[in-house]
């Protein structure tokens, strides 16, 4: 009975401090960073199980290098498709990025 008197506070505080962290780890939405010397012209985030990549989501402006576009995402869709392409042509792809776990996703 006494080591429940003692583990019983203990356990509630370390679940009061995982409760915030468990909380963000269901927010997908991040910030694509370009920390290139090259303009970004298309930007496409989609569900891993998606198989097409969906709108750009720059629309009709881009990205300059030093600037930052947030993305948002439905709440819970943490596994993501990422590509990006640039003013002179060159893409970067990366699948299955768990965005839950990010808050920037620099492009360098």
């Amino acid at each position: 009975m006494r080591l429940l008197r003692r583990g019983l506070p203990a356990a509630l505080l370390m679940l009061g401090l995982a409760a915030p962290a468990l909380a963000q780890s269901t927010d997908p939405s991040f910030r694509v960073n370009n920390r290139t010397a090259i303009v970004i012209n298309e930007i496409y985030v989609s569900s891993a199980n998606d198989n097409s990549w969906g709108a750009d989501r720059l629309g009709a402006n881009v990205l300059q290098p030093g600037q930052s576009l947030g993305i948002r995402l439905p709440q819970g869709q943490c596994m993501n498709d990422i590509r990006v392409v640039f003013a002179d042509g060159q893409t970067h792809e990366r699948r299955r990025v768990d965005t839950c776990q990010i808050t920037d996703y620099d492009m360098r």
